[in-house]
C-alpha cells in the first residue's frame, strides 16, 4: 500500500471516530449549559455563593425528573401532545422523527426484543440478509420456526417479519448493537468473514419459484426404432 493512501485510510479512520465522540460531547455539554445556566444561576442567586459541579448535579436530576414524568399516564398523554405539534412542523417533523427512532433503535428496551442476530437467505436463495430474532414458533407439522425481524437500511426502525425454519438460519456471531451497526452503515463497517456459505444453508434453503431444478430427460429404449 502507498504511503500517502495509507495515511489517508489513517486519517478517514480518525475522523469517524471523532464524529461520534464530538456529537456526544457537544449534546452533552448543550445539556449542560440549559441547567447550569438557568437552573444553577438560579440555585447559587439564593445560596450567595458558587457550588462546583451543581451544574452536572442538576442536569442529572433534570433527566431523571424528566424520564419520571414520560413514564406515568398523565406525562405520556402530555408528551404525545406536545409531540403531535412538532410533527405537523415542516422539516422539525423530520429531523425529530428521524433522531427519533435512531435513538430509539440503540435504546434497551428495543434490543431486549431481539434474542439474537442469525442470517438467512432471503428474498431468494445466494442473497443473505442480516435478520433479528424476536420469538420462536412451530408449524403444524411441529417444524421449530424463528420469528425474525429484517430491518431496512439505513433507517432500522422499518422492515418486514418473516417465519424462518431454524435448519435454514445461520447464527451470525454478532451482538445486537453490533448488528444494528452493521446495517445502519450500509455494510461498512462488515467484517471481513461471516458465517454464511456459498450455496444452500446447512438444512436448506428458502426457495423461490425459478429455483425448482428441471426435470431429468426421459430415458430412451434400447433398441427403439424413431416413428
Amino acid at each position: 500500500m502507498k504511503v500517502g493512501a495509507k495515511v489517508r485510510r489513517i486519517l478517514v479512520a480518525g475522523i469517524f471516530t471523532a464524529i461520534p465522540i464530538y456529537i456526544t460531547i457537544g449534546v452533552l455539554k448543550f445539556l449542560f449549559d440549559i441547567t447550569d445556566g438557568i437552573l444553577a444561576d438560579f440555585v447559587e442567586r439564593r445560596v450567595g455563593r458558587s457550588i462546583p459541579g451543581l451544574g452536572l448535579v442538576l442536569m442529572l436530576v433534570a433527566l431523571f425528573a424528566l424520564g419520571l414524568f414520560v413514564t406515568n399516564f398523565l406525562g405520556r398523554r402530555l408528551y404525545s401532545f406536545f409531540e403531535g405539534i412538532l410533527l405537523r412542523i415542516p422539516f422539525v417533523s423530520n429531523v425529530y422523527n428521524t433522531t427519533k427512532q435512531l435513538v430509539q433503535t440503540f435504546s434497551p428496551e428495543h434490543r431486549k426484543a431481539f434474542q439474537k442476530v442469525i442470517w438467512l437467505e432471503y428474498p431468494r436463495r445466494g442473497l443473505w440478509t442480516l435478520g433479528f430474532v424476536t420469538g420462536t414458533t412451530r408449524s403444524s407439522d411441529g417444524v421449530p420456526y424463528y420469528n425474525v425481524f429484517v430491518a431496512t437500511t439505513p433507517n432500522p426502525t422499518s422492515g418486514y417479519v418473516v417465519f424462518v425454519p431454524r435448519s435454514d438460519a445461520i447464527d451470525a456471531d454478532l451482538s445486537i448493537e453490533n448488528g444494528f451497526k452493521l446495517l445502519i452503515s450500509g455494510g461498512a463497517l462488515s467484517s471481513d468473514k461471516h458465517h454464511f456459505v456459498h450455496g444452500p444453508a446447512a438444512g436448506g434453503s428458502i426457495e423461490t419459484a425459478g429455483d425448482a431444478p428441471a426435470p431429468a430427460p426421459k430415458p430412451e429404449t434400447v433398441g427403439e426404432s424413431p416413428d
